[in-house]
């Protein structure tokens, strides 16, 4: 089975396991706003491969870089920012590649009919 970085699948107790973290600390997390696990109509709580990496991401940074609640919040805005950022200079650059091939098909010279 091959699920999409999106796809909200695992709960919590198998992200707790994977993490290495209480599953108490990841809804810590979810209330300050951390991470928004998908909820199902029973209310249970599914995470997705991508809420894996941003927990782990918010592990490292407290572990390593010794970053309390509130930095930890700042480093995740930030890293969400730069993550738009790189989205849009990606953007921004196709389309100066596809107008480049439009400028040098228009500029090449007719071929001769002969």
């Amino acid at each position: 089975m091959n699920f999409t970085e999106f796809e909200p699948v695992f709960t919590i107790s198998i992200v707790a396991r994977h993490v290495q973290l209480h599953p108490q600390t990841i809804r810590t997390y979810e209330r300050a706003g951390l991470i928004e696990p998908h909820r199902t109509d029973s209310n249970i709580r599914l995470y997705s491969n991508r809420d894996i990496h941003r927990l782990i991401q918010i592990k490292t940074w407290i572990d390593e870089l010794g970053l309390n609640m509130a930095g930890v919040e700042i480093m995740t805005k930030l890293s969400d920012r730069v993550t738009e950022l790189e989205a849009r200079v990606n953007e921004l650059t196709m389309e100066l590649v596809r107008r480049r091939a439009a400028t040098d098909r228009r500029s090449l010279p007719e071929p001769e009919q002969g």
